[in-house]
């Protein structure tokens, strides 16, 4: 969703009007809709109203939602020895901060220091404990840098953690390195998705922008990007539309009408 179906964060973030409109014109011509998204679902689903969605693919695959159901058909949980080394790694790191997501929010880890807890201003979270963190329900942590951050530095760091080997990680924007349980990718959650639907025999197209996508779109029988990705995601694309903020799904689906 960010950075390839909706517009920036300063505008909004919105659906584009020509997104929403091409959105609601597939569904009604027989297309399936949905989301493989960082997002937990309610936030997601805000977004779509009168849209009936596909299983939406949350939390970068550890969640799967029927929202038709309106029940989590699948939840992969972070392991415990991981969250209690990530929470001590945080602990002792000024410079960085964790937010964690659970099927239903993302909430933001307190450090035990308001200052420092304040600086993190651009997600707005609800604050949590690191001990509510440590016996919540959670999916997905995700380490956020400083602007001007030392991301390889970071990864390199956060792999010597000794139950690194537990999860698996990627970068979904210059200053966040998302970490989930190791078999948990969107690829992966797509697929339990499409079963979950029936939609197996469909083909598949899919778009995205940064590396938190790559599965998916290789996995994909079409991707695409959109012109404002990273470079090497448009690398892996067949199709690379307008930017995000100009509506690249609506130029997505209608590049497929004539494909």
């Amino acid at each position: 969703m960010d950075g390839t179906l909706l517009t920036d964060w300063s505008m909004g973030p919105v659906v584009p009007e020509p997104n929403l409109r091409l959105i609601r014109e597939l569904v009604e011509r027989g297309g399936s809709f949905s989301v493989a998204t960082g997002r937990q679902p309610p936030d997601a689903l805000g977004f779509f109203p009168g849209v009936p969605l596909a299983p939406l693919v949350c939390a970068n695959g550890a969640v799967v939602y029927d929202p038709e159901a309106g029940q989590v058909l699948r939840k992969i949980l972070l392991p415990q020895p991981y969250k209690r080394e990530c929470a001590d790694y945080f602990l002792a790191r000024p410079d960085l901060w964790i937010v964690a997501a659970d099927h239903r929010e993302i909430v933001q880890v307190s450090s035990g220091d308001p200052a420092r807890d304040s600086l993190l201003n651009d997600m707005h979270r609800r604050l949590i404990t690191v001990e509510e963190f440590l016996t919540g329900e959670y999916v997905k942590v995700v380490y956020v840098l400083p602007e001007g951050g030392d991301m390889e530095g970071l990864k390199a760091e956060v792999a010597q953690l000794p139950s690194a080997g537990l999860v698996t990680g990627a970068q979904s924007g210059p200053w966040y390195l998302e970490m989930v349980e190791r078999s948990v990718n969107k690829a992966e959650g797509i697929r339990y998705a499409r079963r979950a639907a029936g939609l197996e025999g469909r083909t598949l197209v899919c778009i995205g922008d940064y590396f938190n996508d790559w599965t998916m779109l290789q996995s994909a029988d079409l991707a695409a990007c959109p012109g404002d990705s990273h470079r090497e995601i448009q690398d892996i694309c067949q199709i690379v539309t307008c930017g995000h903020n100009e509506g690249a799904v609506a130029d997505l689906i209608q590049r497929l009408r004539l494909w």
